[in-house]
Formats: structure tokens, sequence, C-alpha cells
């Protein structure tokens, strides 16, 4: 009977026994918000310097995310960093699945991928030429849980 079931099926079943066993043997069950760098190439992830007279050199840093709700319930970004990055501004918006417009309210629906974009200004010098731009982006969801994803950019 199970090998009839879809596969999307058994494949919760099969997270909902794993959350169970997880939760009785006294383990962190998994981050129900799964972040990767978004894979489309209409969403390109980039970096570009800033120079302004009289102030020291900025990086402005554009990265999307494919975001992967996995709970039960609604899930909204609160904060968004780099860490070890001296921040100046973050604007996030999540990608609204009916009208394609970013707005830093709309939540990531229950069990649905989403989009996320991050737009950082951050204070320092750009990468060398020809060195990838690394960097561990950190999201803080409204419940204060931080997710992680580190993310990789070239010139």
């Amino acid at each position: 009977m199970l090998r009839d079931a879809p596969n999307a099926h058994v494949a919760l079943m099969f997270n909902k026994a794993w959350r169970w066993l997880t939760a009785q043997l006294g383990g962190k069950p998994p981050d129900q918000l799964r972040l990767r760098v978004h894979r489309d190439p209409k969403y390109p992830s980039s970096w570009l310097p800033v120079y302004t007279l009289g102030q020291q050199p900025r990086l402005e840093i554009q990265i999307y995310l494919e975001a992967d709700n996995e709970a039960a319930a609604p899930c909204w970004i609160a904060a968004a960093e780099i860490a070890g990055a001296p921040m100046v501004k973050t604007v996030i918006g999540v990608r609204d699945a009916k009208t394609g417009t970013f707005a830093a309210d709309n939540p990531l629906p229950p069990r649905h991928l989403s989009t996320v974009s991050l737009h950082f200004l951050v204070d320092g010098p750009p990468p060398l030429v020809g060195e990838p731009f690394d960097a561990l982006v950190i999201l803080t969801d409204h419940a204060g849980a931080r997710h992680s994803v580190k993310v990789t950019m070239h010139e």
C-alpha cells in the first residue's frame, strides 16, 4: 500500500516520523526554514563598490535567496545581516507569489518556496579584482530563530 502513495505523501510521513523520533531522543528538530542562493538567472546576486567624496568605501550587495518554509505556519523575516560586516543599511523583501511584488511585510507562506531579496550597504572596501566575495547571510525570523546560508559571488 505504501508503494502506491504519491512520493510527496511518503516524504511528508517520513519527515513527520523523523521529527517525532528526534524529539523523543532529545535532539534538536531540523530547521523549518531552508535557505539557498536563488538558481534562476533573473535573480542574480551581485556586489558593487560605492565611492563617495570624503567617506570611506562602501559595498552595495544584492542577494536573492530561495526560502523554503517547511513549517505549518507563515514566517516573516524580521532582520538580515552579513556576519562580520558593518551594516549601514539593510532592505528585505519577500516576493508575493500572486502579485510578484517584493515587500518586507510579505510572509513566507507555509510549505511553500519563496524568493527573498536582500539589499545591503556595508562599510568597507570591495574584494580584490578576480577574488570571489564570500558572505555568511543570517536571517532572523519573527520568532527570533536565526537561519544562515553561505553565499559566494564572483565579479
